[in-house]
């Protein structure tokens, strides 16, 4: 998967996905018109993306499993390209 910096703090891949740093606890995935805010905890050399359990685009609607598989790819990528590993940590319903 190629990635390519489009502005400071925000990449796309070339599947189409859009990572930008919203602030130093949350990215922010643009993906096929619809946007997805992600939680994250920022480490020495990676990040712990928090997911819930049912993950949402932002307008509370489910994301595709299909859909999600690409964002979290994107994801794993552009941090990599950034310099940073990546943890998927999902969120118990509680």
């Amino acid at each position: 998967m190629g990635v390519e910096n489009i502005r400071s703090q925000a990449a796309r891949t070339d599947t189409g996905v859009v990572l930008r740093s919203v602030d130093r606890e949350t990215l922010r995935a643009d993906y096929r018109g619809r946007s997805m805010i992600l939680p994250v905890d920022r480490g020495i050399g990676s990040h712990g993306i928090y997911l819930p359990v049912i993950p949402a685009w932002e307008d509370g609607e489910p994301i595709p499993a299909a859909d999600l598989t690409v964002i979290k790819d994107a994801v794993v990528e552009v941090l990599r390209y950034w310099g940073s590993e990546t943890e998927f940590i999902t969120l118990d319903r509680g």
